[in-house]
């Protein structure tokens, strides 16, 4: 009977682990790293929010009316907006529409030696709402994004604003841990040999593939080798 229980508990401990997402996994695996800790602190220090403004005598032309809402949403935007990109301001606009089609953890979670594939991810759970499919990595055939209503990221938001700077510094580090600061350069997927993502099985056809993989704004933005080169509208004609 004991032998029973014991491989009872092990097969319980074996499901419980295998369920998790793998971005979880690789959380709860993350090494304490101090110097990049002090760097964490250091951010969190000299952060400031971001302030959205609103009536302004002149009309925004690139701003949007109303952000898209979603039943459920990336453990991401709980700190970072929705449109997240700011940094590049020659591409932050393409980023920021690349946001409602696809999730974070595509570009940004790219671990090594892992095969991972990709599929359409309904972020809203009526199907009578409007279509809001984003393209998730999955591992195993499961997901590794992490929803904002699982239990880890209920805990952290609940705990964030009372922890000290130094604690959220080590949480901070280690959720971005298993991330890649910076995502794949344009023509990562905007190309026809080593593509990042397998588009056939995502539904495209062969003429929306070839479109993609000849646009010309990834074409464009290829050819800017230093961040202080100027941008000439032009030159998308060529």
């Amino acid at each position: 009977m004991r032998p029973l229980i014991y491989s009872v508990i092990l097969y319980s401990f074996f499901l419980s682990v295998n369920a998790q997402p793998l971005y979880l996994k690789q959380f709860n695996n993350s090494k304490v790293d101090d110097k990049k800790i002090e760097e964490a602190h250091k951010q969190i220090k000299e952060h400031s929010e971001i302030e959205v403004k609103d009536n302004l005598f002149v009309q925004s032309f690139h701003k949007q009316n109303s952000k898209i809402e979603t039943d459920k949403h990336s453990f991401c935007i709980s700190c970072h907006q929705q449109k997240p990109h700011k940094l590049n301001k020659r591409k932050r606009s393409f980023l920021n529409m690349h946001s409602d089609y696809i999730s974070c953890e595509t570009c940004h979670f790219v671990p090594k030696n892992t095969l991972l594939t990709y599929e359409w991810f309904n972020f809203n759970n009526d199907s009578n709402k409007v279509s809001a499919n984003r393209i998730v990595p999955l591992f195993n055939n499961k997901p590794v994004i992490l929803l904002d209503n699982h239990e880890l990221a209920l805990k952290i938001k609940k705990e964030w604003k009372n922890k000290p700077s130094f604690e959220k510094a080590g949480l901070k580090y280690r959720l971005h841990t298993p991330l890649s600061k910076k995502g794949p350069d344009c023509m990562g997927c905007h190309n026809n040999k080593d593509q990042l993502i397998d588009l056939v099985p995502l539904g495209f056809k062969e003429k929306e593939i070839k479109k993609l993989q000849q646009h010309s704004i990834p074409r464009f933005f290829s050819r800017f080798t230093k961040d202080d080169q100027r941008l000439r509208m032009t030159d998308l004609l060529q």
